[in-house]
C-alpha cells in the first residue's frame, strides 16, 4: 500500500488562515534617536581591574584609550575590565517645572607614555 500525499487546506487559528499568522508582526521600526548627551567622544573610559580583593568594592588599575585594548589585557592577566561614563546632573529652573537632565563629563585624554 502507498500513501497518498496530497495538499491539505492550511490550518486556520482564531479564524484566521495560517500564510496571515506567518506574516512578520508590525512593530516599531522607527530608529532610536540619540539624545544629545550619549555622544560616545571622552564620555566612556576603560580601566583594569586592580587584582587585590577589595571586598566588592571596585577598585581601578591601568586606564585603556579603547576597549578592545582593555579586552585584550583582560584575558591576558585574567583581571575584570570596568568601563565607566561620568555624567553631570543639571537642573534648568527657567521655566515653571524644573527640568533635571544629564551632561556628558568629557576628559581630555593625556599621553602619558
Amino acid at each position: 500500500m502507498k500513501a497518498e500525499i496530497g495538499t491539505m487546506p492550511e490550518a486556520t487559528v482564531d479564524g484566521k488562515a495560517a500564510s496571515e499568522n506567518n506574516a512578520p508582526a508590525r512593530g516599531r521600526k522607527g530608529k532610536r534617536r540619540p539624545t544629545q548627551n550619549s555622544s560616545p567622544g571622552g564620555s566612556v573610559r576603560f580601566f583594569l581591574a586592580k587584582s587585590d580583593g577589595s571586598n566588592g568594592i571596585p577598585s581601578l588599575d591601568r586606564e585603556f584609550e579603547t576597549e578592545p585594548e582593555a579586552i585584550v589585557e583582560s584575558l591576558k592577566t585574567g583581571k575584570h575590565y570596568f568601563v565607566i561614563s561620568e555624567w553631570r546632573g543639571l537642573a534648568d529652573l527657567t521655566k515653571r517645572a524644573p527640568l533635571i537632565r544629564k551632561e556628558v563629563v568629557s576628559h581630555k585624554r593625556s599621553s602619558s607614555t
